[in-house]
């Protein structure tokens, strides 16, 4: 650290690129034995990231995240009521962000004192009215509706439908691979694979026989927006469908 000229920069990136912090929370019957309470970090933790994690892993794995530096805080998409009484005292302007800006890293999110950013508040992120020394984290029904129904989110899983099938391969088993590592960083299990196909296929079914509105699904429209190429509606329909899966799935928000 002081060698580093005490850069705390140089520190975390030491910090997470070492093999202890890179540790699976797996554990020997061995290891388990010799450091049962892991003081001695025999493995690794297993817990839920940050709220702020949560919103950019879900941008990132879609191909959306404005990777940007620096900059004023943005103004992310957000219910107006908030800014309005009886939801807040008096009135606040919120300059609703729009193109690349309101996909900037949460770390820029602006954020009254007085209404948190009710996405991330819902993840636990800290409130403005005490130093927070240490996070809580907890596992409610809300977070789930959270990533399945926030706008944001729903986007999210257009951004990685469309990704996959224009970029993730030619075959529904090469882009389901695809669309499985930008999420959760490894290779489906065979099990996995077989489930998801299984689901995919069901999608389609739904959508091709009007079950489910496509288009409001896929977030396509004919007057502003242009499939890639060779795929239809209900195709980006059904893949939008499973990137809220991926995107849903424990693993995905979960440091393992």
């Amino acid at each position: 650290f002081m060698d580093n000229g005490w850069s705390l920069k140089k520190l975390h990136k030491q910090i997470v690129l070492s093999s202890t912090y890179r540790q699976s929370s797996n554990v020997s019957p061995e290891l388990l034995s010799k450091d049962p309470y892991n003081r001695l970090l025999a493995r690794g933790a297993r817990f839920r990231v940050d709220a702020e994690i949560v919103r950019d892993i879900t941008l990132a794995a879609s191909g959306l995240l404005n990777t940007k530096v620096g900059g004023p805080s943005v103004f992310p998409p957000a219910p107006e009521f908030l800014f309005q009484a009886p939801a807040s005292y008096g009135p606040k302007n919120w300059y609703t962000e729009t193109g690349a800006e309101k996909y900037r890293r949460a770390l820029y999110t602006f954020r009254f004192r007085s209404v948190p950013y009710p996405m991330l508040q819902t993840f636990d992120a800290p409130n403005a009215d005490v130093s927070c020394v240490r996070r809580s984290r907890s596992n409610t029904p809300l977070q789930a509706l959270t990533s399945l129904n926030e706008p944001l989110f729903l986007e999210a899983a257009r951004g990685l439908a469309v990704r996959t099938v224009s970029v993730g391969g030619t075959t529904d088993q090469q882009r389901l691979g695809y669309a499985f590592r930008q999420c959760l960083s490894r290779v489906p299990k065979p099990a996995e694979i077989d489930e998801l196909l299984s689901f995919l296929d069901k999608q389609r079914k739904r959508s091709a026989e009007g079950w489910i509105n496509s288009q409001d699904l896929s977030g396509f429209d004919s007057a502003t927006t242009k499939l890639p190429d060779g795929v239809t509606p209900v195709e980006l329909s059904a893949w939008t469908a499973l990137s809220r899966v991926l995107l849903n799935l424990d693993e995905t928000i979960t440091k393992e």
